[in-house]
């Protein structure tokens, strides 16, 4: 007879195949996760120094990134007669990831976008150095002068 379908058997040799794949392959993904934790949270960290960098010129009003090491996260901050404002909440890296600056904790972006520290110094050459648990490093470089921040 012309029978459609597959047999329990059949089925079931399919899901052992299924299950020794996904057993060979989960090793892989813990291995993984630290490099691709800490490639993004260097590329969130670039991508928010060019936003304050950003808004600082078209809004003609200072922005800053404060970076805090203890709790690895960083908050974006602009400046009124008041002092200091958060926009948004402070951002936590991800797990595992470690930030550490060689300028301080604060990198100010003015209204002609170049960059300070917290004592009102030219970062000349400033880095943002984050690691991760596998003792990976990726570096944000920050020209205070130009204002270009690229990822290294």
């Amino acid at each position: 007879m012309n029978q459609r379908g597959l047999t329990l058997i059949e089925l079931i040799i399919v899901m052992i195949i299924i299950a020794i794949g996904a057993v060979l392959t989960i090793p892989n993904i813990s291995g993984w996760l630290p490099s691709y934790r800490l490639r993004n949270a260097t590329k969130d960290v670039a991508s928010i120094m060019r936003l304050a960098q950003i808004k600082a010129v078209s809004t003609n009003t200072s922005f800053r990134i404060s970076f805090n090491a203890l709790n690895d996260s960083y908050v974006l901050e602009y400046q009124t007669t008041a002092g200091w404002v958060a926009e948004g909440g402070n951002q936590a890296l991800p797990t595992g990831v470690k930030v550490n600056t060689d300028f301080g904790n604060v990198a100010i972006f003015s209204t002609n976008s170049t960059a300070t520290d917290g004592g009102g110094n030219v970062i000349l050459n400033g880095n943002i150095t984050l690691n991760n648990t596998k003792g990976t490093t990726k570096r944000v470089r920050l020209l205070g002068l130009t204002g270009r921040i690229k990822i290294e």
